[in-house]
């Protein structure tokens, strides 16, 4: 039924083993129901957000071995064995950085675990299969952060716009920038959630299910209030979309709106491309400059571990060396 191929570019050493041809077993090819589905029960143990890109990842996969898209929930992902899964992995090397690969791997393995559940295979066969090696290798981290003069310079955008909408924007910039927010995460804020008291914004049901409390600096915080009071005292989402005629509308403001808001706020301003994850860089690289210890970054950024905070650092060259003058100086010369 499907055949997964590659260049047999893997020298002497190399983790990956040759891709050659391999062909898929033809026996129960036929799409099972949902409820013996491994890839649907797979799935549907995930969170909606993660949901989404492992859907990708099982699509990329099938679309790799069967050489055009393939619906994932109709591969007969309890056919593969150990050859298979070592001709899989040696092709999306070919083919992708490594932490997208290694993304992927962790698809395959959960949707070979529940076809284990549900006794598709045995757990000899899934042991064998799933021995995959991760890819190793190093690329440039993804992204960038925003200097102080882009953020001042994106603020000032929306600040010259007084309508509703710029309102809304320059709280917007503000709770992305000044609190590092994911764009899943501010879309979900309600109104209740922001206490302007102390500019607290309580993060419910982030990344890994997780509720966290995190905290706006005073500018940042007047921004919102400002916002807050435009908006209305109306209980529900914190962010609602602005019609043609500067009127809100009762409904929450979808992520991908505001992807837009961004970029388009981001073309005025004439700044280089970024996106809304990259005001999360930019805040943990800024706080971690301004002299915050890495942990208290951590937990304001949500992170499960200090590892992942670390990725997010872009503050480049300049930190290395600021880091060095920090130390004593045994090397100068005594004064006479």
């Amino acid at each position: 039924m499907a055949k997964t191929t590659s260049k047999n570019n893997n020298g002497p050493g190399s983790d990956n083993p040759p891709a050659e041809i391999v062909t898929l077993p033809q026996e129960n090819a036929a799409p099972l129901p949902l409820d013996r589905n491994p890839a649907a029960i797979y799935l549907a143990s995930l969170r909606p957000t993660g949901r989404r890109g492992m859907h990708r990842a099982l699509a990329a996969m099938a679309e790799t071995m069967t050489g055009g898209p393939f619906d994932p929930l109709t591969f007969p992902w309890h056919n593969l064995r150990f050859q298979h899964t070592q001709a899989l992995r040696a092709r999306l090397a070919d083919r992708y950085r490594p932490a997208t690969v290694n993304h992927m791997l962790s698809a395959l393995r959960g949707v070979l675990s529940q076809a284990e559940n549900l006794g598709l295979i045995s757990a000899d066969d899934f042991r064998r299969t799933t021995r995959i090696k991760s890819v190793r290798g190093e690329t440039l981290p993804k992204g960038r952060a925003l200097d102080g003069a882009e953020i001042k310079l994106l603020l000032k955008i929306c600040q010259k716009d007084i309508s509703l909408k710029g309102t809304r924007d320059v709280a917007l910039v503000a709770v992305l920038y000044g609190a590092g927010l994911r764009r899943s995460e501010v879309v979900k804020l309600d109104l209740k959630d922001f206490d302007p008291r102390d500019n607290s914004l309580k993060i419910r049901s982030g990344k890994g299910g997780k509720d966290r409390l995190t905290y706006l600096g005073h500018g940042a915080g007047e921004v919102v209030k400002a916002w807050a009071a435009a908006r209305g005292s109306e209980p529900g989402p914190l962010f609602l979309p602005v019609n043609k005629a500067d009127k809100t509308m009762k409904r929450r403001l979808s992520d991908q709106a505001v992807l837009w808001v961004l970029e388009q706020r981001g073309k005025e301003a004439g700044l280089e491309h970024f996106s809304p994850h990259d005001m999360r860089r930019t805040f943990i690289s800024d706080l971690l400059d301004a002299g915050a210890d890495i942990a208290t970054v951590q937990k304001l950024a949500g992170h499960a571990n200090v590892q992942t905070t670390a990725r997010y650092d872009r503050r480049g060259e300049t930190a290395k060396q600021k880091a060095a003058e920090l130390l004593n100086n045994p090397f100068d010369k005594d004064d006479d």
